[in-house]
Parts: C-alpha cells; structure tokens; sequence
C-alpha cells in the first residue's frame, strides 16, 4: 500500500468486512436482544400459491449436486474461494443447484459459553444476505444460472450476542433469501429460526431445512410437502455414532449411516420427496492449544428419493460413500411431484393438529416442560400375535384370540396387540345383495345377502363402557371379560359402530370407525378411532375418527415414579402421518401402541415406526395382520361359499387356492410385526455394531425371515404358539427430548395450511402482512452517502465510526432486501433503524491536523503525511467509554501486521492461540498496517 495521500483507499465495504468480526465481537456484550417464537407462513404460502408456480418436473442427470465439504474453520474467505471453486466446477459440468452444508462458509461451532472463542466467531462472522460474500456468491449463480445454496451464521438485527444458523439460498438471477433454522442445537448462541423457506425451481418447488430440522422435526418437512414441495434441501453438519467400532484407528460409517438413512428415507418414502442432503466432512471446529479441532464428520452427502432409491452418495455395494471431499451429482433423472399423503383429500387433518400443537404450546408457555425421561429399565412384558382373522366370522377370531390372550398371560405378558381389523377381516367388497356373501358363517351370510351395507358396518360393535356395560358389542365384552380374568391389557382391531348409529355420508352410505379396543385389567373399554384411512376402507367403509388416546399403565412407573403412559394410532396413523405419535410423545407417552394391516416390507415397518423410538422417544408395540383376508377363492377365482335362493350357504367343495382381498395364488399380509425400544447400552456398545441401528428389536419381527415364519401358521383365523412373539421392554431411554421444539410454529404453520386448504375453515390465528421496511429508506440512504464519501481521499469521519455505520448499514439492508420475513418480524425493522440511527449519530469527525510547524515534539505524533484515523497506539489508548473500547488497563496488547500477514493472526481464524478476540480492526491508511487491540483469555474454545 502507498502511503502518499493521493493514493485511494481501501474500499470501506472491504475494509468492513476484515475488521467488522472484531468490532462484533467487542460489541457483543452489549445490547441482547429478545426473539420472540411465531411461525411466520407468508412467504411460502405466496411463493406456493403463485400463478406461475411449478410443483412438477424433472430434475435432468447431473443437474442437482450435493458437495461434501471441508471447511477452514474461521476462514470465510479461504471457505468462499472453495465454495466458488466448487460452483465453477459444478457449472462446467452442467449443475444447476448445488448444495453445500451446514455452516460451510465458517466451519462448525456448538457452544454456549459466549466468553469462548468458538461462540464469539460464530456470531462474530455472521453474514447478512446483502453482505460482500454473500454477494460474490450471489453474482456467481447469476452469471451461471444456478441455485447456490449454502450453511452460515446469520446476524440477527437488534442483537449482538447472538445469530442464527441458516442457510442461504442464491437463486438463478442472483436474488438471495435465508432460511433460519428452527430447532438448533448447536448451543445458546444460535437463535431458533421461525419462518419455512420455499424456493421456486424450475423443477418443482424446493423447501430449506438444516440438520435437526429435518431429522427431529418432521413437522416442518411436511409443510413444505403440504404446499406442494417435491424436493427438501438439507445442508447438514451430522456426525451421530460415527466413531472406531473395531479399534483399528479408522472411524466406520456404519452407526451413522443407520441413523442418517433412517431418517432421510422415512421422509423421502413416506411423502415422495427428493432429499438432496450435503454434509461437512473432516476435521472442524474450534482447535485446541495443540492444534486439535473436537469434530469430525464423516461426509456422506447424498440424493435421494421415495423408497431408499439413491442416485448420488451410494458405494457400489449399497453403503454410503464417507470420509472423502467432493461433489456429488445425480445420476439419474428425477421426477418431482407434488406429494400426495400431505392433501386433505388423503385424510391429512392440519385442523385436527393445529390444535393439538396448540395444546402443547399452552403447556410450554405456562412453564410446563414437555421434555420427559421414564428412567426405568422395569417396563411391561408385551406380545404381538401375528395372525389375520376368519372373513366376517367374528366368533371365531374371539375364540382365536382368546386362546393367544391365553398363551400370552401364561408367559406373564401385561400387554398383548393384535392386529387392525382382526375382529372381522380386513377386505371391503361390493355389498349389493348377495355379491358379498360369501363368508364360511352361514348365519353372516344371511345377514350380509338381506343388506347392501358393507361387512364392517354390519358387524360393527359399540366399544366404550365400564366393566359390565352390556351396550358394549358381545366381541367387546368378551374381550374386556378376557382382560379382566388374566389381569393384563388387551388391544384389537375392530369396526366400531358410533354412538347414534352409522354415519351416513353425502352419497348416503353407511359408514363406521375403523378402530383400535383397548380391553384394561379391570374390564372397562376405551377406543381409538383411525384418523387417517387407506385404500377402499376410506371410500366405502369408514370415516376418520377425531380424537388422540393416551392412558395410563400405572403398574409401571418411571424413575420418578410417574405412571408409564401410552398412546394408540392405526397403520396409516403411524406410517405417513407422525404428528399423532409426536403429539403423543410431547404429551408424555412413552409407548406407542400400533395395530396394522400393512403389506409393507420389514425395511417400510422398522424406517416408519422405528423412527418414533430413536427420534421422539417412543418405545412401539405394532402388530401386524399375518396371514390371508377377504373370502375363500377356488382355483377359478370363484367364492367357495355362497347363498341359494333360500338364503342357505352352500359350498363348491372346491379346494381353496386364494382370497378376495389378493386373489388366487397371492399372499395378503406377510410382512412383520415387531417391538420396538432403544438399544440402551445393549452389550456394553452404544449401537448395534453388528447392524448400526440404535434401535433392539429383541428378536421380534420376525415375519421377515423365512427361517423363522417356516413354523408360522399362515391363513386365517390360525392358532399357533409360534405366531406369538413377546419380550420385556427396556423403556430406561424413553420420553421425548426434542431441543427447540416450537409447537406454538408447528401450530400456526398448520394452521396456516387448513386455512388453504380446507373449505370453511376458521382460522385460530392472525396472519402477518408484508414487511415494512419503509422506515430504513431515509436512514439507509443518510448511511451509505457516509459510507460512499468514505471512499475518497480525504474522509470526514473516522474509520471506527464510519466502520460501526457501515456494519449497521450491511444489517439494515439485508432487511430492506428481505423477501421472506412479514409483519411477524417487524420489531426486527425497528431494531435495525434504531442500531443505524445511532451508529449515524456516532460518528466521529477526522480531527483537522496541525500544521507541520505546530507539531507536537514530545514522540507521541505521527509523521507528517501519515493519517491515524483516530486509531488507538500503546501511548494513548482510546478512551474506555468508547463503543468497542478495551476493558481494564494492563489486559490488552497491541498487535502489528503488514500487509504480508507474516505477523497477524487473521480475524477468520480466531480461537486458535488467541481464543477469545475483543477488539476493534482499523485499516490504517498510508502505512498498510492492521491494529488488534486484542484481550487474551484462558486458551478455551
């Protein structure tokens, strides 16, 4: 640098971003300001209802990459040029979004010691959307046409001790929007974020979520899915179980790779969505004294879709590829479209749970924690009966649960589950005068050939009541009389006639709840009645039930002596749709009780409802129909069974070579049945280290190994000791412990959604407007004409002061570009006025400069032509109520650097030697020189 006064100066944006992290970082000790939690829905409901919004398409082979990437830890500048690196790559090759992860731009930090170096870079470095980084990035997707989207702390108007964690998402014509993350746990520095993100690609729409977002918050995932998205971007920085299991020095992917696949493939095959996921890999964080950084993380960045169908970040032998830096690109077409388990029209109730979150955040916000730990390994033996019922012969699917009820009390089981629909069959068939009679029960015939009501109606039976309520159905009573003489609890599945009668729908047919009885110790009933329906049973059968059931099984209690509870839900109920069980969870339950009729694969069964277990703490008992269903078929496809003229049944004598619900030469329900805890520490290793999982099924499921099911019964209404399976459940793990967990969001982005969506329907809450940012026009204006003179030879403010300007202009001018915020986050406006404002009043003119005869003698002046900028020296420290002044004397050092850096530890890479940095960084004109003013603390991070 020349030191000649005509010689211009450092462009004050560049000057800002090198010296801004210390001034923050000095600052940050001031002023704290209050985030107040709301869902703010307005953007992504607009972006979702645009006239010109594309919900499906396809993603071409090679456009969509996922990077997993090794940051600098501290760097921005090292990680951009990186990251552009990576971008001009990527373009050359024809990418037209590339994904990198969580908190790429500055490495990873999780603290919450705001005297430590890792939490002050975090919120030191924070960037704005409008800030000369972002920027560069932001020019790059424009000049190429491509979605960068990638991890970084983001400052928070208003407050200096403290920042989010979000992404940012640069789009084709260079516009950039963030996405703060909802639920963060990275420590106290990260305030949680409250507004989804959509982006509208060419492809489809596109929702933003980090991390923990995505892998403990499914509710924000299906909000996008309910707005129509069909991608879900996951910039990551995951490293869950990724250690040396055999002691060979080298870590194995294996226990991450079961979580990690876990819960992207139950998103990805449970709504339909294409998940690109980018992850850190290597090294990261804060380095100790010796160099050492406390994190390493394994990569794995990958693309995937519906059901476990990778197209980039797999080995060729189906592992995930880990350890290695690099971009990934799919390589393959991908189709997105709009998902379909997220439309009213397929049962999904946001009504129903935007009040159930509701009723959760009212505890949250009266104190009531919704955290909860059973504690106790002492929880309740369980069996699961794998068996299908007799076709509409409910007297001989009591009989044959009664004989397992039987086996199960003499294995002194306290909790037996047997399938859906297990009283009556699952199969629905045309009910029109005789068509369906064709059960082996003669006396069901006759009363299936004299209606045109369907099977389950006519079979359906009242449930609830009290120990000797004969208005119960006869199967009911049976049952509750079973449960009551072996002193254990007792769940079926069953079609329940509603009080009043059947409901009749607007097409006129009669109607039932498909439900789950839950018969207790001293005889009394409680029903669940399935919400969300499938197949023919929603069309023709059943309507959804409205109502969540949790009780109690104080026979077992939890460490603090609370008793275990459970809640109830019915196949579709916990395989496509998880705020029931997270309602349940955050409720208290620590069981989740499932009875099913699916064909799903063991895969399906352990990725849906395993998930319950390892996220929200739900230990599972789901049973599953094993065996045929619907009626007997001879080898023509013709009923065996059927009605004269008389209304007698008579038989083909024909041999039986299928069923109605699958036809001749095809199983219905072969799949599994399983109980579901924590592994808990089983065998001393803190996963399965055979497998990965962290979940122990204990032998149970056994319906996917024929080795096993060889000894199984399979057909209908079949007792066999084999089919039962039972073990007692370590519940030491259960209970739910979602860090961030905002269900007063999760409320109104649901209510948000029935808003849309349901014909109707009042709102519960107030929907926010359009930001106003009118109020930082003049002020931003007022700004940059300071900070533009700047730029001259002969500026009129100080460095300091025009610096503090210029960092609350860069604040208020992410807000003035801001496109996904509303009136929600208008005290954000008013926080970054009044910080410009001030900063504008603070100015500190440039002290005129005596002539050269009227210079001071005494050693303590700068050489003629040399422009101090009011910077502090050793001599004359700057006075210590100055805004970034340093604290007591004797505590600060004064540290030289040229422009070669031989000597100067870059801002970027604090918490190295110098852990903590509270200092102002001035650009020192004419002399090239960088003063930190720096306090040294104890060597931590």
């Amino acid at each position: 640098m020349h030191s000649n006064d005509d010689a211009r100066r450092a462009p004050i944006w560049r000057r800002v971003t090198a010296g801004v992290g210390a001034m923050v970082m000095c600052s940050s000790l001031g002023v704290a300001g209050v985030h107040t939690a709301f869902a703010d829905t307005t953007s992504s409901t607009a972006v979702a209802t645009a006239a010109d919004v594309v919900t499906n398409g396809v993603i071409p082979a090679g456009a969509l990459s996922v990077v997993n990437f090794h940051p600098v830890w501290g760097d921005k500048e090292a990680n951009k040029a990186s990251m552009i690196k990576y971008i001009d790559e990527a373009h050359a090759a024809g990418v037209k979004m590339i994904v990198f992860p969580e908190m790429a731009l500055t490495g990873y930090v999780s603290s919450s010691d705001p005297e430590s170096a890792a939490y002050r870079m975090a919120v030191s470095q924070a960037e704005t959307i409008s800030s000369p980084i972002t920027r560069e990035l932001a020019d790059k997707a424009a000049a190429y046409g491509m979605w960068v989207i990638f991890g970084t702390s983001e400052r928070i108007p208003g407050d200096s001790e403290h920042a989010y964690n979000s992404a940012f998402a640069a789009s084709p014509d260079g516009k950039v929007v963030s996405y703060q993350k909802i639920a963060p746990v990275e420590g106290s520095w990260a305030t949680p974020g409250t507004t989804p993100v959509l982006l509208p690609t060419e492809w489809g729409l596109a929702g933003l979520s980090i991390c923990y977002d995505t892998y403990a918050n499914p509710e924000i995932e299906r909000y996008y899915a309910a707005q129509g998205a069909g991608i879900l971007i996951n910039p990551t920085a995951t490293s869950r179980s990724y250690r040396d299991i055999d002691g060979d020095g080298v870590k194995d992917g294996k226990g991450w790779e079961w979580y990690y696949r876990n819960r992207l493939e139950s998103i990805a095959s449970r709504d339909g969505l294409v998940i690109a996921s980018a992850d850190l890999v290597g090294a990261d964080g804060c380095p100790d004294a010796d160099g050492k950084q406390p994190y390493d993380f394994p990569g794995g960045s990958v693309i995937v879709r519906g059901s476990a169908d990778y197209s980039a970040g797999q080995n060729a032998d189906g592992t995930l590829i880990v350890g290695v830096e690099g971009a990934l690109t799919n390589a393959k077409d991908l189709r997105v479209s709009y998902p379909s388990t997220t439309r009213v029209a397929n049962d999904f109730h946001p009504d129903y749970y935007a009040k159930w979150y509701a009723e959760l955040a009212d505890k949250q916000e009266s104190g009531t924690s919704l955290s909860n730990y059973y504690g106790s390994a002492d929880g309740p033996r369980v069996a699961v009966a794998n068996v299908a019922g007799v076709w509409a012969d409910k007297q001989a699917n009591v009989d044959m649960m009664v004989k397992y009820a039987e086996q199960a009390a003499a294995d002194d089981v306290d909790l037996i589950v047997f399938p859906e629909t297990v009283l009556t069959g699952y199969d629905s068939t045309d009910p029109k005068g005789d068509a369906d009679a064709h059960s082996s029960n003669a006396d069901v015939n006759r009363v299936l050939a004299a209606s045109d009501d369907y099977m389950q109606v006519l079979l359906a039976e009242k449930v609830k009541g009290t120990d000797g309520d004969d208005t119960r159905g006869e199967s009911v009573r049976t049952m509750a009389d079973t449960a009551k003489r072996l002193g254990m609890y007792i769940v079926f599945g069953l079609p329940e006639m509603p009080d009043g009668g059947p409901i009749v729908d607007a097409d006129g047919v009669k109607k039932v709840y498909n439900s789950a009885a839950v018969a207790f110790p001293d005889g009394h009933t409680e029903s669940f009645q399935k919400m969300h329906r499938a197949g023919q049973e929603e069309k023709v059968w059943s309507v959804p039930g409205n109502t969540p059931l949790i009780f109690e099984m104080p026979e077992f209690t939890g460490s603090d002596g609370t008793a275990l509870k459970a809640g109830v839900n019915i196949c579709r109920d916990g395989h496509f749709y998880p705020e029931l069980g997270r309602y349940y969870a955050a409720s208290g339950a620590e069981l989740l009780i499932h009875p099913t009729a699916t064909t799903g694969n063991a895969w399906y069964r352990e990725s849906r409802i395993g998930s319950y277990t390892d996220r929200d703490g739900l230990a599972a008992v789901t049973a599953n129909l094993w065996g045929q269903d619907g009626y007997p078929l001879d080898a023509d496809g013709k009923p065996i069974y059927s009605v004269d003229e008389n209304g007698e049944t008579v038989s083909s004598g024909k041999e039986v070579k299928g069923y109605n619900y699958m036809g001749v030469g095809r199983d219905a329900f072969r799949s599994t049945s399983l109980i579901i805890t924590a592994w808990n520490g089983k065998d001393g290793t803190p996963f399965d280290y055979a497998t990965g999982s962290a979940l122990d099924t204990s032998g149970t499921g056994g319906g996917a190994t024929p080795e096993i099911t060889k000894d199984w019964a399979f057909g209908e209404g079949l007792y066999d000791p084999d089919n039962l399976e039972t073990r007692t459940m370590n519940l030491r793990s259960a209970g739910f412990r979602i860090t961030n967990f905002q269900a007063r969001l999760y409320s109104k982005m649901y209510d948000a959604l029935a808003a849309r969506t349901i014909d109707g329907y009042t709102p519960m809450y107030a929907t926010g407007g359009a930001l106003d940012t009118s109020a930082l026009a003049d002020p931003i204006a007022k700004a940059r004409q300071v900070v533009d003179a700047a730029e001259g030879t002969k500026p009129s403010y100080t460095d300091e002061s025009v610096a503090s300007l210029a960092d609350a202009l860069l604040t208020a001018q992410a807000l003035a570009d801001n496109t996904t915020f509303s009136a929600e986050q208008q005290p954000l406006v008013t926080a970054a006025k009044d910080a410009l404002n001030a900063a504008y009043d603070a100015l500190t003119p440039v002290t005129t400069e005596p002539e050269p005869s009227d210079k001071p003698t005494d050693g303590t002046g700068d050489a003629p032509g040399k422009d101090t900028d009011g910077a502090a020296t050793p001599d004359a420290p700057r006075s210590s109520d100055k805004p970034g002044a340093p604290g007591a004397a004797g505590t600060d050092t004064v540290v030289a650097a040229g422009d070669d850096g031989a000597t100067q530890a870059p801002l970027s890479a604090t918490g190295s030697s110098v852990v903590a940095v509270m200092a102002l960084a001035l650009a020192v004109s004419g002399a090239g020189v960088t003063l930190l003013v720096i306090r040294r603390r104890a060597n931590r991070c």
